[in-house]
């Protein structure tokens, strides 16, 4: 992991507290993940190896990203809310005014808060402390989730369900029903944290979204969006792969060789 990515990511974690503190506390709607995050993206642009796609389609810099708030809601310093979007606690506004150096919100992260009067910034070590299991993307093989990893396999970088399904109109197509949420099953490959599937497919137009953890309760559809419409596909026929992004609710298609 580049010490630019660590750098840059805490630089966006601070953007993100800003971008939320500059909301209306009294408005009745909170921010959208999608303008949050591109706020900051916007504050801090990606550089070098950072704005490389992923196969989810998706690029480093941003999936580092989306992994780092993880632990801005672990410290109580903003909400994810699905439905209504992410908005930042008293506790987060706190911070920013404790600590308006984003070396200095990375080490309150890691549970070594430094003094609000203090001004000499923290050694470079300790932000990558902070922020190393966010942004690393760690490499092992492929294997179906649920599975016992081999010892020294490391845990996934950020929390993943327990099942991932495909559901849609395609259900005969794959021997299941039509919009199963527990039908055709992807398998989680621990090397690039992704949830895979490939199907064999007739020619045609089908519509589906991915359902976790056998229910309709947490689905994700057009444009990466909770409970959102369906994603539409036109499939010339053959075999085509499936990829699942947790961190980012992205489903991409590939067409398999």
């Amino acid at each position: 992991m580049g010490s630019d990515t660590v750098e840059n990511t805490a630089l966006r974690l601070q953007a993100v507290l800003e971008i939320l503190a500059a909301e209306d506390p009294s408005a009745t709607g909170k921010v959208s993940r999608a303008k949050v995050l591109g706020a900051a993206l916007d504050r801090v642009p990606l550089e070098g190896r950072e704005a490389e796609a992923l196969a989810s389609g998706t690029t480093r810099g941003e999936r580092a990203l989306v992994n780092a708030t993880t632990k801005l809601v672990k410290a109580g310093w903003i909400l994810k809310e699905a439905r209504s979007g992410w908005s930042i606690t008293n506790e987060g506004r706190r911070a920013l005014n404790d600590f308006p150096e984003p070396a200095h919100l990375s080490a309150a992260l890691s549970g070594k808060p430094v003094a609000a009067a203090e001004t000499a910034s923290p050694a470079e070590e300790v932000v990558e402390e902070v922020l190393r299991d966010a942004v690393a993307v760690p490499s092992a093989p492929a294997e179906q989730h649920g599975s016992h990893p081999e010892t020294g396999i490391p845990e996934p970088s950020f929390p993943q369900p327990e099942s991932v399904a495909l559901a849609g109109d395609f259900g005969a197509a794959l021997g299941t029903e039509d919009w199963n949420p527990a039908g055709a099953q992807f398998a989680f490959d621990r090397h690039d944290e992704l949830w895979k599937l490939t199907v064999d497919l007739p020619e045609g137009t089908y519509t589906y979204k991915v359902a976790l953890n056998g229910s309709w309760d947490e689905n994700y559809g057009f444009d990466a969006h909770r409970d959102g419409g369906n994603i539409e596909l036109w499939h010339t026929g053959g075999p085509l792969t499936f990829l699942y992004d947790h961190a980012t609710h992205n489903v991409v298609t590939k067409a398999t060789a």
